[in-house]
């Protein structure tokens, strides 16, 4: 298969999965948002498809979840938040793992990766949010958005690394020869 096809498949069912994932379950926030577990298919989707097919999954997906439950004046913003809160999990996860095989250290540079993409989307959500609401009101959103970005990174863990230790990684899924 070609490579390139390869990649667009994998984007494209990474994509779904971020949609349905952010959808599935949705618990309100005092500012009009939700809580949900996507972030989980967000994180993986950087890492394991790398910076231009991590964003395009994560931003489109997140943006789809959006648009579908609803929640239109975030769908674009979310496209940018959630695509750059991939980016640069995938980014620094990739970065500081690389020839790592020792279980803790991985742990370790999941989660200050993780840590990232959360002020990430903390911080652009906040922003956003202080534009509508005002930056008072846009505080009640700061804490459902942390327990959602290390929500996702907790549940993320255990998926990652049982794909890793199966050689189901970033440079097998996108450097494969099939």
């Amino acid at each position: 298969m070609n490579k390139n096809i390869k990649k667009w498949i994998l984007a494209s069912l990474f994509t779904a999965m971020v949609t349905v994932g952010t959808m599935v379950i949705q618990v309100p926030t005092p500012t009009k948002g939700y809580i949900h577990i996507g972030d989980t298919l967000v994180y993986l989707s950087g890492i394991l498809l790398g910076n231009v097919f991590g964003f395009l999954a994560a931003a489109f997906g997140s943006f789809l979840a959006d648009f579908f439950s609803g929640y239109l004046i975030y769908a674009i913003p979310t496209f940018m938040i959630k695509g750059l809160d991939a980016l640069a999990v995938g980014l620094i996860y990739r970065a500081l793992s690389k020839n790592v095989e020792k279980l803790s250290l991985k742990t370790f540079y999941f989660a200050i990766s993780v840590v990232a993409g959360t002020i990430i989307m903390v911080g652009g959500y906040y922003i956003f949010e202080s534009a509508l609401y005002g930056y008072k009101a846009s505080l009640l959103g700061v804490v459902p958005n942390i327990i959602q970005g290390i929500g996702g990174g907790v549940l993320a863990l255990p998926v990652l690394l049982a794909l890793e230790k199966t050689g189901i990684t970033y440079k097998k899924i996108m450097n494969s020869k099939e």
